[in-house]
């Protein structure tokens, strides 16, 4: 069976997110202390909208998405609108992790497929991302571009990436599957 892109909606893909986001941004980007759980909650999840790759019930991968301001990069980049293209609506890519055991494959293109046509159907225009250090290759691979230098600790540093949703559809439009009515 092949694994789906969805919103997340059950107590149990929510548990699952947290789990990946404690492997993802504990123990392999050291961004947050560890604790007994094994579990990290992002701290702007009230306001997220995941997406994630799902195949059995089981969580592959995960992309939250923040569309209400003040977004993370507010705070570590002064006047950050400044430092964008122009846009009419902004959101921000909070947390985009895959499973060890699913990288390589298709699982994170199809979550950056289902975020951008997200973004789309809600009237986006462009979607900002701290995108680590480790993995700038893959980001701009997929359409993000660096907009400014890198802000965070040197274990844990990102650079500030921009998508342009509708330029990520014109080049990429093969790649995404067509909207349901």
């Amino acid at each position: 069976m092949a694994f789906v892109i969805k919103i997340a909606e059950t107590p149990y893909e929510f548990e699952q997110i947290e789990r990946l986001n404690y492997e993802t941004f504990v123990e392999e980007i050291p961004q947050h202390a560890h604790n007994p759980d094994k579990r990290l909650r992002d701290k702007f999840h009230e306001k997220n909208q995941y997406l994630i790759a799902a195949m059995n019930g089981e969580v592959l991968g995960m992309v939250a998405l923040n569309a209400q301001r003040p977004f993370s990069l507010d705070a570590k980049i002064e006047q950050l609108d400044s430092f964008l293209p122009p846009f009419q609506k902004i959101v921000e890519v909070r947390l985009l992790a895959v499973q060890k055991t699913a990288r390589g494959g298709k699982i994170l293109y199809q979550l950056i497929q289902g975020m951008v046509e997200w973004s789309h159907g809600k009237g986006f225009d462009i979607a900002i991302i701290s995108g680590t250090t480790r993995q700038q290759k893959l980001y701009k691979k997929v359409g993000f571009v660096p907009f400014h230098p890198i802000v965070g600790a040197e274990d844990a540093a990102f650079v500030p990436m921009v998508l342009i949703i509708q330029q990520f559809m014109d080049t990429q439009k093969h790649l995404i599957p067509k909207t349901q009515p």
